[in-house]
């Protein structure tokens, strides 16, 4: 049961990954977006706004990814490598 516990402990740490990826790409899309329309003449305050949103959610996945990495090294690892140097 241990065993299936962390592959979905790292399961989660991957999701994370990838979705804070995404969020990463759409913060930088949205960005260029409300950049271009700041050259065209146009205020598009929403562009800004949903590019700050997409960097929060990078960060708040960045975060989780750290938070199950540290589940993972802590809880599983470890343990199994403190067994192996008392053999």
């Amino acid at each position: 049961m241990a065993w299936l516990f962390e592959r979905m402990i790292e399961l989660a740490a991957w999701v994370a990954f990838i979705l804070g990826v995404i969020c990463l790409i759409d913060a930088g899309y949205m960005l260029v977006q409300w950049g271009m329309a700041r050259a065209n003449g146009e205020s598009a305050p929403g562009l800004l706004y949903q590019s700050g949103q997409a960097a929060a959610g990078f960060v708040m996945f960045a975060l989780a990814m750290g938070a199950l990495a540290c589940i993972d090294r802590y809880v599983f690892d470890l343990p199994e490598e403190e067994a192996a140097k008392r053999k």
